[in-house]
């Protein structure tokens, strides 16, 4: 057997607890509502969101992507943005002279 919790409202409120209250409904919505919703709400935020904030969320997706592809799925997609990007890449991350060393961005 369940116990339930009862508190009875406070017979002498002031307004300030009175105007706390708050009545919830739960309304249940449909997919397509549902949907709706998210776009309306997305619109909203992205609306609020800086420039640098939204290159910085864009960056940060777009690399968790990347970081779940496969080899293959990474170099198709780097190569249907460019033919000849994905070698070029590979050859800045493996190849010590093109790599920052001195940490002074590239700079002699």
């Amino acid at each position: 057997m369940t116990k339930k919790l009862f508190i009875p409202a406070n017979p002498d409120a002031t307004n300030s607890e009175l105007d706390a209250k708050k009545i919830v409904n739960n309304v249940e919505l449909t997919s397509l509502q549902r949907d709706e919703l998210i776009d309306q709400y997305v619109e909203i935020v992205v609306d609020n969101m800086s420039e640098e904030s939204l290159i910085l969320y864009a960056q940060e997706q777009l690399k968790s992507y990347y970081t779940k592809c496969t080899n293959s799925d990474l170099k198709g997609d780097i190569e249907e943005y460019d033919e000849e990007l994905y070698d070029e890449l590979v050859d800045n991350v493996t190849n010590e002279t093109v790599l920052d060393t001195n940490n002074n961005g590239g700079k002699f």
